[in-house]
Protein backbone atom coordinates (compact mmCIF):
# COMPACT_ATOMS: atom_id res chain seq x y z
CA UNK A 1 0.00 0.00 0.00
CA UNK A 2 1.70 3.47 -0.93
CA UNK A 3 1.44 5.88 1.76
CA UNK A 4 0.76 9.99 1.95
CA UNK A 5 4.65 10.88 1.84
CA UNK A 6 5.38 8.16 -0.97
CA UNK A 7 2.67 9.96 -2.89
CA UNK A 8 4.18 13.41 -2.28
CA UNK A 9 7.61 12.47 -3.04
CA UNK A 10 6.65 10.89 -6.22
CA UNK A 11 4.97 13.95 -7.07
CA UNK A 12 7.92 16.49 -6.17
CA UNK A 13 9.89 13.98 -8.14
CA UNK A 14 7.69 14.73 -11.24
CA UNK A 15 6.66 18.06 -11.42
CA UNK A 16 11.13 18.69 -11.04
CA UNK A 17 11.32 16.71 -14.67
CA UNK A 18 8.24 18.03 -15.64
CA UNK A 19 10.16 22.05 -14.85
CA UNK A 20 13.60 21.10 -16.16
CA UNK A 21 11.68 19.79 -19.60
CA UNK A 22 9.46 22.23 -19.92
CA UNK A 23 11.94 25.09 -18.66
CA UNK A 24 9.23 26.55 -16.28
CA UNK A 25 11.88 28.34 -14.35
CA UNK A 26 15.48 28.42 -14.66
CA UNK A 27 17.27 25.00 -13.44
CA UNK A 28 19.08 26.60 -9.79
CA UNK A 29 15.05 27.96 -8.99
CA UNK A 30 13.50 24.85 -9.97
CA UNK A 31 16.06 23.13 -7.43
CA UNK A 32 15.12 25.46 -4.48
CA UNK A 33 11.47 24.64 -5.38
CA UNK A 34 11.82 21.31 -4.57
CA UNK A 35 14.20 21.36 -2.07
CA UNK A 36 11.84 24.08 -0.29
CA UNK A 37 9.00 21.00 -0.91
CA UNK A 38 10.58 18.61 1.04
CA UNK A 39 11.28 21.13 3.60
CA UNK A 40 7.62 21.91 3.80
CA UNK A 41 6.44 18.60 3.23
CA UNK A 42 8.39 17.29 6.48
CA UNK A 43 9.81 14.81 3.78
CA UNK A 44 12.92 16.47 5.67
CA UNK A 45 14.08 18.10 8.23
CA UNK A 46 15.78 21.59 8.01
CA UNK A 47 19.27 19.68 8.89
CA UNK A 48 19.12 17.69 6.61
CA UNK A 49 17.87 20.45 3.84
CA UNK A 50 20.85 22.34 4.55
CA UNK A 51 23.04 19.16 4.38
CA UNK A 52 23.52 19.71 0.87
CA UNK A 53 25.58 22.98 0.59
CA UNK A 54 28.28 21.22 2.98
CA UNK A 55 28.64 18.35 1.30
CA UNK A 56 32.60 17.37 0.54
CA UNK A 57 31.07 17.09 -3.38
CA UNK A 58 29.66 20.61 -3.58
CA UNK A 59 33.29 21.93 -2.26
CA UNK A 60 35.27 20.01 -4.27
CA UNK A 61 33.13 20.79 -7.79
CA UNK A 62 33.21 24.47 -6.92
CA UNK A 63 36.85 23.95 -6.60
CA UNK A 64 37.19 22.34 -9.86
CA UNK A 65 35.80 25.08 -11.60
CA UNK A 66 38.46 27.58 -10.62
CA UNK A 67 41.53 25.36 -11.27
CA UNK A 68 39.72 25.03 -14.88
CA UNK A 69 39.42 28.45 -15.27
CA UNK A 70 43.12 29.27 -14.07
CA UNK A 71 44.02 26.26 -16.88
CA UNK A 72 41.93 27.61 -19.89
CA UNK A 73 43.01 31.27 -18.90
CA UNK A 74 46.55 30.24 -19.96
CA UNK A 75 45.51 29.43 -23.95
CA UNK A 76 46.95 25.88 -23.53
CA UNK A 77 44.04 24.11 -24.86
CA UNK A 78 43.96 26.09 -27.93
CA UNK A 79 47.85 26.13 -28.16
CA UNK A 80 47.72 22.17 -27.54
CA UNK A 81 45.18 21.50 -30.35
CA UNK A 82 46.73 23.41 -32.91
CA UNK A 83 49.92 21.91 -32.14
CA UNK A 84 48.63 18.86 -32.79
CA UNK A 85 46.59 20.13 -36.12
CA UNK A 86 49.60 21.65 -37.51
CA UNK A 87 51.37 18.23 -36.82
CA UNK A 88 48.90 16.29 -38.82
CA UNK A 89 48.75 18.38 -41.96
CA UNK A 90 47.99 16.80 -45.62
CA UNK A 91 46.46 13.89 -43.21
CA UNK A 92 42.97 14.81 -42.88
CA UNK A 93 41.89 11.58 -40.96
CA UNK A 94 44.78 12.10 -38.51
CA UNK A 95 43.80 15.38 -37.83
CA UNK A 96 40.50 14.75 -37.01
CA UNK A 97 41.26 11.83 -34.58
CA UNK A 98 44.11 14.16 -32.82
CA UNK A 99 41.31 17.43 -32.63
CA UNK A 100 38.69 14.66 -31.04
CA UNK A 101 41.02 12.96 -29.18
CA UNK A 102 42.29 15.99 -27.22
CA UNK A 103 38.58 16.93 -26.67
CA UNK A 104 38.47 13.88 -24.36
CA UNK A 105 41.97 14.12 -23.19
CA UNK A 106 41.36 17.65 -21.72
CA UNK A 107 38.00 16.43 -20.78
CA UNK A 108 38.83 14.37 -18.24
CA UNK A 109 40.88 16.81 -15.95
CA UNK A 110 39.17 19.84 -16.49
CA UNK A 111 35.29 21.32 -16.97
CA UNK A 112 34.09 19.70 -20.29
CA UNK A 113 31.93 22.93 -20.57
CA UNK A 114 35.10 25.05 -20.62
CA UNK A 115 36.83 22.26 -23.40
CA UNK A 116 34.18 22.58 -25.66
CA UNK A 117 34.29 26.15 -25.76
CA UNK A 118 37.41 26.77 -26.83
CA UNK A 119 37.36 23.84 -29.22
CA UNK A 120 34.38 25.25 -30.89
CA UNK A 121 36.27 27.90 -32.94
CA UNK A 122 39.44 25.89 -33.64
CA UNK A 123 36.86 23.12 -34.97
CA UNK A 124 35.10 25.78 -37.54
CA UNK A 125 38.61 26.33 -38.54
CA UNK A 126 39.38 22.81 -38.96
CA UNK A 127 36.34 22.69 -40.93
CA UNK A 128 37.37 25.32 -43.18
CA UNK A 129 40.77 23.84 -43.47
CA UNK A 130 39.14 20.87 -44.41
CA UNK A 131 36.79 21.48 -46.66
CA UNK A 132 33.88 20.25 -44.77
CA UNK A 133 31.26 21.28 -42.68
CA UNK A 134 30.96 22.34 -39.07
CA UNK A 135 28.17 20.52 -38.48
CA UNK A 136 30.24 17.06 -39.36
CA UNK A 137 32.70 18.17 -36.49
CA UNK A 138 30.47 20.36 -33.83
CA UNK A 139 28.61 16.73 -32.03
CA UNK A 140 31.06 14.36 -32.52
CA UNK A 141 33.29 17.25 -30.94
CA UNK A 142 30.57 17.25 -28.12
CA UNK A 143 29.84 13.44 -27.66
CA UNK A 144 33.91 13.09 -27.36
CA UNK A 145 34.16 15.92 -24.24
CA UNK A 146 30.90 14.24 -22.40
CA UNK A 147 33.10 10.36 -23.00
CA UNK A 148 36.20 11.67 -21.97
CA UNK A 149 34.31 13.07 -18.86
CA UNK A 150 33.92 9.50 -17.78
CA UNK A 151 37.95 8.37 -17.94
CA UNK A 152 38.60 10.26 -14.17
CA UNK A 153 36.57 11.12 -10.86
CA UNK A 154 37.42 14.92 -11.43
CA UNK A 155 36.16 14.97 -14.67
CA UNK A 156 32.19 15.62 -14.20
CA UNK A 157 30.41 16.82 -11.48
CA UNK A 158 28.52 13.72 -11.29
CA UNK A 159 31.28 11.71 -11.06
CA UNK A 160 32.32 13.53 -8.26
CA UNK A 161 28.86 13.64 -6.89
CA UNK A 162 28.86 9.68 -6.90
CA UNK A 163 31.90 9.13 -5.50
CA UNK A 164 31.44 11.31 -2.35
CA UNK A 165 27.96 9.11 -2.31
CA UNK A 166 30.44 5.86 -2.00
CA UNK A 167 32.63 7.46 0.52
CA UNK A 168 29.45 7.70 2.72
CA UNK A 169 28.87 4.30 2.10
CA UNK A 170 32.65 3.51 2.95
CA UNK A 171 33.54 2.88 -0.64
CA UNK A 172 36.58 4.42 -1.57
CA UNK A 173 37.08 4.95 -5.50
CA UNK A 174 40.66 5.80 -6.77
CA UNK A 175 40.94 8.78 -9.34
CA UNK A 176 41.90 6.71 -12.07
CA UNK A 177 39.34 4.01 -11.52
CA UNK A 178 37.29 4.82 -13.81
CA UNK A 179 39.49 4.79 -16.48
CA UNK A 180 39.76 1.16 -17.31
CA UNK A 181 36.49 1.37 -18.66
CA UNK A 182 36.42 5.22 -19.97
CA UNK A 183 39.46 4.99 -22.29
CA UNK A 184 37.63 1.79 -23.89
CA UNK A 185 34.50 3.87 -24.24
CA UNK A 186 36.35 6.85 -25.73
CA UNK A 187 37.98 4.66 -28.18
CA UNK A 188 34.56 3.50 -29.46
CA UNK A 189 32.73 6.77 -29.26
CA UNK A 190 35.56 7.40 -31.68
CA UNK A 191 35.36 5.00 -34.20
CA UNK A 192 31.83 5.77 -33.93
CA UNK A 193 31.70 9.56 -35.06
CA UNK A 194 34.50 8.64 -37.52
CA UNK A 195 31.34 6.55 -39.09
CA UNK A 196 28.35 9.20 -38.49
CA UNK A 197 30.05 12.35 -39.88
CA UNK A 198 30.11 10.30 -42.79
CA UNK A 199 26.41 8.36 -42.53
CA UNK A 200 24.20 10.27 -39.86
CA UNK A 201 25.33 13.56 -39.59
CA UNK A 202 24.33 16.41 -42.80
CA UNK A 203 26.49 19.01 -43.77
CA UNK A 204 24.00 21.94 -42.44
CA UNK A 205 26.57 24.79 -43.44
CA UNK A 206 27.81 25.22 -46.56
CA UNK A 207 31.36 24.76 -46.95
CA UNK A 208 32.52 27.39 -49.28
CA UNK A 209 32.51 31.50 -49.51
CA UNK A 210 32.84 33.75 -46.56
CA UNK A 211 30.12 34.23 -44.83
CA UNK A 212 29.85 30.25 -44.54
CA UNK A 213 30.83 30.57 -41.13
CA UNK A 214 28.26 33.05 -40.39
CA UNK A 215 25.51 30.25 -41.88
CA UNK A 216 24.23 29.38 -38.46
CA UNK A 217 20.96 28.20 -39.61
CA UNK A 218 18.05 30.61 -38.87
CA UNK A 219 18.17 33.85 -37.16
CA UNK A 220 15.47 35.69 -35.81
CA UNK A 221 15.82 39.76 -36.81
CA UNK A 222 13.93 42.66 -38.49
CA UNK A 223 13.89 44.42 -41.74
CA UNK A 224 12.55 47.68 -43.02
CA UNK A 225 10.89 47.90 -46.31
CA UNK A 226 12.23 50.79 -48.23
CA UNK A 227 10.38 53.07 -50.53
CA UNK A 228 12.45 51.43 -53.67
CA UNK A 229 11.75 47.94 -52.30
CA UNK A 230 9.67 45.57 -54.91
CA UNK A 231 8.17 44.04 -52.39
CA UNK A 232 5.36 47.61 -52.21
CA UNK A 233 2.18 46.54 -53.22
CA UNK A 234 2.57 42.57 -53.17
CA UNK A 235 2.11 39.71 -50.56
CA UNK A 236 3.73 37.46 -48.95
CA UNK A 237 2.58 34.75 -51.41
CA UNK A 238 3.32 36.70 -54.40
CA UNK A 239 6.71 37.45 -53.82
CA UNK A 240 7.55 33.68 -52.94
CA UNK A 241 10.18 34.60 -50.36
CA UNK A 242 10.04 31.33 -48.79
CA UNK A 243 11.26 29.51 -51.59
CA UNK A 244 13.73 32.06 -53.21
CA UNK A 245 15.19 33.17 -49.16
CA UNK A 246 14.10 30.27 -47.02
CA UNK A 247 12.29 33.15 -44.92
CA UNK A 248 9.21 33.66 -42.82
CA UNK A 249 7.82 36.64 -41.74
CA UNK A 250 6.17 35.99 -38.43
CA UNK A 251 5.22 39.32 -37.49
CA UNK A 252 4.61 42.79 -39.10
CA UNK A 253 5.14 46.39 -37.35
CA UNK A 254 2.69 48.76 -39.08
CA UNK A 255 2.29 52.19 -37.67
CA UNK A 256 3.62 50.78 -34.51
CA UNK A 257 1.00 48.28 -34.72
CA UNK A 258 2.17 44.36 -34.47
CA UNK A 259 -0.40 42.49 -37.11
CA UNK A 260 0.22 38.46 -36.67
CA UNK A 261 -2.75 36.98 -38.88
CA UNK A 262 -3.29 37.07 -42.37
CA UNK A 263 0.69 37.66 -42.83
CA UNK A 264 0.65 35.91 -46.27
CA UNK A 265 -2.05 37.86 -48.04
CA UNK A 266 -1.08 41.51 -46.68
CA UNK A 267 0.42 44.00 -49.17
CA UNK A 268 3.33 45.11 -48.15
CA UNK A 269 3.73 49.01 -47.44
CA UNK A 270 7.20 51.53 -47.19
CA UNK A 271 8.53 51.31 -43.86
CA UNK A 272 7.33 48.28 -42.56
CA UNK A 273 8.87 46.41 -40.41
CA UNK A 274 9.14 42.90 -40.03
CA UNK A 275 10.05 40.16 -37.80
CA UNK A 276 11.62 37.46 -39.34
CA UNK A 277 13.58 33.73 -39.61
CA UNK A 278 16.13 33.24 -42.11
CA UNK A 279 19.40 32.12 -42.68
CA UNK A 280 22.47 34.59 -42.60
CA UNK A 281 23.36 34.29 -46.32
CA UNK A 282 19.53 34.07 -47.59
CA UNK A 283 19.57 37.16 -45.61
CA UNK A 284 21.99 38.99 -46.71
CA UNK A 285 20.69 37.97 -50.44
CA UNK A 286 17.45 38.98 -49.24
CA UNK A 287 18.54 42.78 -48.05
CA UNK A 288 20.09 43.11 -51.49
CA UNK A 289 17.51 42.04 -53.99
CA UNK A 290 14.37 43.90 -51.54
CA UNK A 291 16.12 46.54 -51.09
CA UNK A 292 14.76 46.66 -47.24
CA UNK A 293 17.18 47.97 -44.51
CA UNK A 294 18.64 45.71 -41.55
CA UNK A 295 18.84 46.72 -37.78
CA UNK A 296 22.19 48.26 -38.45
CA UNK A 297 21.31 49.76 -41.84
CA UNK A 298 24.64 47.72 -42.99
CA UNK A 299 25.17 46.52 -46.32
CA UNK A 300 26.55 42.73 -45.58
CA UNK A 301 27.92 41.02 -48.08
CA UNK A 302 31.58 38.65 -48.61
CA UNK A 303 33.63 42.23 -49.10
CA UNK A 304 31.93 43.72 -45.96
CA UNK A 305 32.43 41.09 -44.38
CA UNK A 306 36.16 40.90 -45.26
CA UNK A 307 36.58 44.81 -44.90
CA UNK A 308 39.50 45.47 -41.80
CA UNK A 309 36.96 48.00 -39.78
CA UNK A 310 33.78 46.24 -39.22
CA UNK A 311 33.10 42.18 -38.68
CA UNK A 312 30.21 40.04 -38.23
CA UNK A 313 30.67 37.36 -35.49
CA UNK A 314 28.82 34.92 -33.59
CA UNK A 315 28.69 34.56 -29.72
CA UNK A 316 27.10 32.28 -27.42
CA UNK A 317 25.42 33.53 -23.83
CA UNK A 318 27.89 31.26 -21.55
CA UNK A 319 27.09 29.13 -18.72
CA UNK A 320 27.69 31.22 -16.52
CA UNK A 321 26.33 34.81 -18.08
CA UNK A 322 25.12 37.74 -16.11
CA UNK A 323 23.07 38.38 -19.50
CA UNK A 324 20.91 35.47 -19.37
CA UNK A 325 17.30 36.23 -17.90
CA UNK A 326 17.61 40.14 -19.33
CA UNK A 327 16.77 42.01 -22.86
CA UNK A 328 19.03 43.28 -24.82
CA UNK A 329 17.34 47.17 -24.19
CA UNK A 330 17.06 46.22 -20.74
CA UNK A 331 21.01 46.43 -20.36
CA UNK A 332 21.61 48.80 -23.34
CA UNK A 333 23.14 46.25 -25.11
CA UNK A 334 24.81 48.75 -27.70
CA UNK A 335 25.80 51.28 -25.57
CA UNK A 336 27.40 49.06 -22.99
CA UNK A 337 29.88 47.40 -25.83
CA UNK A 338 29.51 49.33 -28.76
CA UNK A 339 28.89 46.35 -31.05
CA UNK A 340 25.42 45.75 -32.58
CA UNK A 341 23.38 42.46 -32.44
CA UNK A 342 22.03 42.17 -35.62
CA UNK A 343 20.17 38.94 -34.89
CA UNK A 344 19.14 36.10 -32.39
CA UNK A 345 18.78 32.44 -31.94
CA UNK A 346 17.66 30.20 -29.43
CA UNK A 347 17.50 26.25 -30.22
CA UNK A 348 14.26 24.51 -30.07
CA UNK A 349 11.91 27.35 -29.50
CA UNK A 350 10.90 30.02 -31.94
CA UNK A 351 10.73 33.15 -31.32
CA UNK A 352 8.25 35.70 -32.49
CA UNK A 353 9.33 39.39 -30.50
CA UNK A 354 11.79 42.45 -31.31
CA UNK A 355 15.23 41.78 -31.03
CA UNK A 356 15.42 44.09 -27.94
CA UNK A 357 12.86 42.66 -26.49
CA UNK A 358 13.91 39.17 -26.39
CA UNK A 359 14.85 38.14 -22.60
CA UNK A 360 18.36 35.89 -23.28
CA UNK A 361 19.26 32.85 -22.25
CA UNK A 362 22.17 30.56 -21.75
CA UNK A 363 23.62 29.48 -25.27
CA UNK A 364 21.56 31.80 -27.21
CA UNK A 365 23.23 32.58 -30.01
CA UNK A 366 24.05 36.61 -31.19
CA UNK A 367 24.96 37.43 -34.75
CA UNK A 368 26.98 40.92 -33.65
CA UNK A 369 28.36 43.38 -35.99
CA UNK A 370 30.63 46.15 -35.06
CA UNK A 371 34.39 47.32 -35.49
CA UNK A 372 37.17 45.18 -35.11
CA UNK A 373 38.41 46.78 -31.92
CA UNK A 374 34.87 46.40 -30.14
CA UNK A 375 34.64 42.86 -31.42
CA UNK A 376 37.96 41.61 -29.99
CA UNK A 377 37.65 43.80 -26.91
CA UNK A 378 34.13 41.72 -26.30
CA UNK A 379 35.98 38.32 -27.01
CA UNK A 380 37.73 38.88 -23.58
CA UNK A 381 34.28 39.19 -21.76
CA UNK A 382 33.32 35.77 -19.87
CA UNK A 383 29.65 36.37 -20.54
CA UNK A 384 29.98 35.13 -24.01
CA UNK A 385 31.51 32.19 -25.70
CA UNK A 386 33.02 33.88 -29.54
CA UNK A 387 32.30 30.93 -32.55
CA UNK A 388 35.62 32.28 -34.19
CA UNK A 389 39.56 31.64 -33.43
CA UNK A 390 41.64 34.44 -31.76
CA UNK A 391 45.12 33.92 -29.96
CA UNK A 392 46.33 30.47 -30.73
CA UNK A 393 50.04 30.79 -28.47
CA UNK A 394 49.78 29.86 -24.32
CA UNK A 395 49.29 33.07 -22.30
CA UNK A 396 52.14 34.11 -20.38
CA UNK A 397 50.09 35.50 -17.06
CA UNK A 398 51.24 35.99 -14.24
CA UNK A 399 52.24 32.50 -12.60
CA UNK A 400 51.33 30.99 -15.72
CA UNK A 401 53.16 27.67 -14.97
CA UNK A 402 51.36 27.47 -11.76
CA UNK A 403 47.96 27.46 -13.67
CA UNK A 404 49.19 24.80 -16.05
CA UNK A 405 50.74 22.26 -13.72
CA UNK A 406 48.30 22.88 -10.61
CA UNK A 407 45.75 20.15 -12.09
CA UNK A 408 48.23 17.65 -12.39
CA UNK A 409 49.38 17.99 -8.73
CA UNK A 410 46.00 18.16 -8.02
CA UNK A 411 45.82 14.46 -9.44
CA UNK A 412 48.62 13.27 -8.00
CA UNK A 413 48.39 14.34 -4.21
CA UNK A 414 44.70 12.52 -4.45
CA UNK A 415 45.64 9.42 -6.25
CA UNK A 416 48.41 8.63 -4.35
CA UNK A 417 46.30 9.15 -1.23
CA UNK A 418 48.10 12.03 0.24
CA UNK A 419 45.00 14.54 0.37
CA UNK A 420 41.75 13.37 -0.63
CA UNK A 421 39.94 14.68 -3.65
CA UNK A 422 38.07 17.76 -1.60
CA UNK A 423 41.58 18.65 -0.04
CA UNK A 424 43.88 18.62 -2.78
CA UNK A 425 40.92 20.66 -4.80
CA UNK A 426 40.40 23.29 -2.49
CA UNK A 427 43.97 23.53 -2.10
CA UNK A 428 44.59 24.39 -5.53
CA UNK A 429 41.66 26.48 -5.51
CA UNK A 430 43.79 28.80 -3.19
CA UNK A 431 46.62 28.69 -4.06
CA UNK A 432 45.74 30.06 -7.54
CA UNK A 433 43.68 32.81 -5.99
CA UNK A 434 46.47 33.16 -3.38
CA UNK A 435 48.74 34.16 -6.54
CA UNK A 436 46.54 36.11 -8.12
CA UNK A 437 46.41 33.98 -11.22
CA UNK A 438 42.06 33.91 -10.84
CA UNK A 439 41.73 36.84 -8.71
CA UNK A 440 38.77 36.27 -5.92
CA UNK A 441 35.98 38.16 -8.29
CA UNK A 442 36.99 36.40 -11.40
CA UNK A 443 36.94 32.76 -9.34
CA UNK A 444 33.67 33.68 -7.99
CA UNK A 445 32.40 34.42 -11.68
CA UNK A 446 34.26 31.30 -12.81
CA UNK A 447 32.39 28.96 -10.93
CA UNK A 448 28.77 27.52 -12.43
CA UNK A 449 26.46 28.30 -9.61
CA UNK A 450 23.82 26.70 -11.36
CA UNK A 451 25.12 23.52 -10.40
CA UNK A 452 26.62 24.66 -7.28
CA UNK A 453 22.66 25.05 -6.40
CA UNK A 454 21.49 22.12 -8.42
CA UNK A 455 23.16 19.71 -6.41
CA UNK A 456 23.08 20.88 -3.17
CA UNK A 457 19.51 21.57 -3.44
CA UNK A 458 18.74 17.65 -4.66
CA UNK A 459 21.09 16.03 -2.49
CA UNK A 460 18.17 16.28 0.50
CA UNK A 461 16.15 13.97 -2.18
CA UNK A 462 17.98 11.15 -1.39
CA UNK A 463 17.56 11.53 2.31
CA UNK A 464 13.65 11.98 2.08
CA UNK A 465 13.67 8.62 0.20
CA UNK A 466 15.71 7.04 3.32
CA UNK A 467 13.37 8.60 5.59
CA UNK A 468 10.49 7.57 3.98
CA UNK A 469 11.93 4.09 3.04
CA UNK A 470 11.48 4.14 -0.51
CA UNK A 471 14.88 3.36 -1.17
CA UNK A 472 14.36 -0.36 0.27
CA UNK A 473 11.72 -0.84 -1.12
CA UNK A 474 12.56 0.18 -4.77
CA UNK A 475 15.93 -1.88 -3.88
CA UNK A 476 13.76 -4.59 -3.35
CA UNK A 477 11.70 -4.90 -6.37
CA UNK A 478 15.44 -4.41 -7.92
CA UNK A 479 16.65 -7.50 -6.33
CA UNK A 480 13.31 -9.77 -7.07
CA UNK A 481 14.36 -8.48 -10.96
CA UNK A 482 17.77 -9.97 -10.85
CA UNK A 483 15.75 -13.46 -9.95
CA UNK A 484 14.41 -13.17 -13.15
CA UNK A 485 17.36 -11.69 -15.44
CA UNK A 486 20.46 -12.43 -13.64
CA UNK A 487 23.02 -10.83 -12.47
CA UNK A 488 23.76 -9.18 -16.26
CA UNK A 489 20.07 -8.53 -16.93
CA UNK A 490 20.00 -6.19 -13.48
CA UNK A 491 23.35 -4.48 -14.24
CA UNK A 492 21.40 -3.80 -18.03
CA UNK A 493 18.09 -2.88 -15.88
CA UNK A 494 20.38 0.07 -13.84
CA UNK A 495 22.50 1.20 -16.76
CA UNK A 496 19.68 1.94 -19.30
CA UNK A 497 17.00 3.02 -16.66
CA UNK A 498 19.97 5.49 -15.36
CA UNK A 499 20.79 6.97 -18.92
CA UNK A 500 16.78 7.55 -19.52
CA UNK A 501 16.50 9.01 -16.40
CA UNK A 502 19.24 11.62 -17.32
CA UNK A 503 17.97 12.51 -20.63
CA UNK A 504 15.20 14.16 -18.50
CA UNK A 505 16.34 14.67 -15.33
CA UNK A 506 19.71 16.28 -14.55
CA UNK A 507 22.69 14.10 -14.50
CA UNK A 508 23.59 15.46 -10.68
CA UNK A 509 20.03 14.42 -9.62
CA UNK A 510 19.93 11.22 -11.76
CA UNK A 511 22.87 10.25 -9.56
CA UNK A 512 21.92 11.33 -6.42
CA UNK A 513 18.58 8.80 -6.63
CA UNK A 514 20.47 6.08 -8.15
CA UNK A 515 23.46 5.44 -6.63
CA UNK A 516 21.92 4.68 -3.02
CA UNK A 517 19.49 2.40 -5.08
CA UNK A 518 22.89 0.85 -6.46
CA UNK A 519 24.44 0.39 -2.96
CA UNK A 520 21.57 -1.02 -1.22
CA UNK A 521 20.34 -3.50 -4.06
CA UNK A 522 24.16 -4.71 -4.13
CA UNK A 523 23.81 -5.15 0.11
CA UNK A 524 19.98 -6.89 -0.69
CA UNK A 525 21.51 -9.65 -3.33
CA UNK A 526 24.77 -10.10 -1.98
CA UNK A 527 26.97 -8.37 -4.95
CA UNK A 528 30.13 -6.41 -4.82
CA UNK A 529 29.05 -2.72 -4.43
CA UNK A 530 31.35 -1.69 -7.44
CA UNK A 531 30.26 -2.30 -10.72
CA UNK A 532 26.71 -1.26 -9.41
CA UNK A 533 28.07 2.41 -8.55
CA UNK A 534 30.20 2.09 -11.74
CA UNK A 535 27.02 1.43 -13.70
CA UNK A 536 25.53 4.72 -12.19
CA UNK A 537 28.57 6.64 -12.40
CA UNK A 538 29.04 6.14 -16.57
CA UNK A 539 25.47 5.83 -17.30
CA UNK A 540 24.42 9.37 -15.45
CA UNK A 541 27.41 10.76 -17.39
CA UNK A 542 25.79 9.99 -21.06
CA UNK A 543 23.39 11.77 -22.67
CA UNK A 544 23.59 12.37 -26.14
CA UNK A 545 20.18 12.31 -27.47
CA UNK A 546 19.17 15.79 -27.09
CA UNK A 547 20.59 19.30 -27.10
CA UNK A 548 19.10 20.26 -24.01
CA UNK A 549 20.24 16.62 -22.35
CA UNK A 550 23.64 18.23 -21.66
CA UNK A 551 25.42 21.93 -21.62
CA UNK A 552 27.79 20.67 -24.60
CA UNK A 553 24.71 19.55 -26.73
CA UNK A 554 23.70 22.71 -25.98
CA UNK A 555 26.54 24.69 -27.27
CA UNK A 556 27.42 23.43 -30.39
CA UNK A 557 23.85 23.27 -31.63
CA UNK A 558 24.05 26.98 -32.86
CA UNK A 559 28.12 26.40 -34.33
CA UNK A 560 26.91 23.12 -35.94
CA UNK A 561 24.01 24.57 -37.68
CA UNK A 562 21.51 21.50 -36.74
CA UNK A 563 18.09 20.62 -36.00
CA UNK A 564 17.28 18.82 -32.83
CA UNK A 565 16.22 15.34 -34.86
CA UNK A 566 20.14 15.54 -35.50
CA UNK A 567 20.67 14.54 -32.09
CA UNK A 568 18.31 11.70 -32.27
CA UNK A 569 19.68 10.56 -35.21
CA UNK A 570 23.18 10.53 -34.45
CA UNK A 571 22.44 9.98 -30.46
CA UNK A 572 20.12 6.92 -30.02
CA UNK A 573 22.52 4.46 -31.66
CA UNK A 574 25.91 5.75 -29.74
CA UNK A 575 23.18 5.06 -26.46
CA UNK A 576 22.56 1.82 -27.40
CA UNK A 577 25.90 0.95 -28.16
CA UNK A 578 27.97 2.52 -25.18
CA UNK A 579 24.75 0.86 -23.15
CA UNK A 580 25.81 -2.48 -24.55
CA UNK A 581 29.50 -1.99 -24.11
CA UNK A 582 29.41 -0.59 -20.91
CA UNK A 583 26.95 -3.83 -19.74
CA UNK A 584 28.75 -6.36 -21.08
CA UNK A 585 32.21 -4.96 -19.68
CA UNK A 586 31.35 -3.35 -16.22
CA UNK A 587 31.18 -7.23 -14.57
CA UNK A 588 34.10 -8.29 -16.26
CA UNK A 589 36.41 -5.03 -14.92
CA UNK A 590 34.48 -4.88 -11.91
CA UNK A 591 32.99 -8.40 -10.90
CA UNK A 592 30.13 -8.72 -9.42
Amino acid sequence: MIDSQTILFFAILLASIAAFVFEWFPIEVTAMLVLAALMGTGLVSTEEAIAGFANPAVITIGAMFVLSHAFTKTGAINAITVWLENNGRGRPLLVMILYFLAASVFSAFINNTATVAILIPVGTQLAQRLHISPSKIMIPLSFMAIVGGTCTIIGTSTNLLVNELAMDAGIKIGVFELSKLGIILVIITLFYILAAQRWLLPSRIPTSGLTYKYHMGTYLTEVRITASSPLIGKTFMETQLANTYELTVLEILRNGQPITTNIRNLRFQEDDQLIVQCPVPSLIRFREDQKVLLLSDVKMNDQELADNENVLVEALISPNSRLSGVTLAEMDFRKRYGVFVLAVRRYQEVMRKKIAHITLKVFDSLLIFGSRTRVTALASDPNFIFLEEHDHTIKKIRFWWVAVGIIPVVVILASINILNIMEAALLGAIVVTTLGIVPVQEAYKAINWTVIFLIAAFIPLGAAMENIQLSMAISDLFASVRDHVGDLGLIAVFFFLTMIMTSFLSHSATAIIMTPLAIRTAVLTGASYEPFIMTVMFAASLSFMTPNGYQTNAMVFSPGGYRYVDYLRAGIPLHIILGIAGVLLIPLIWPL
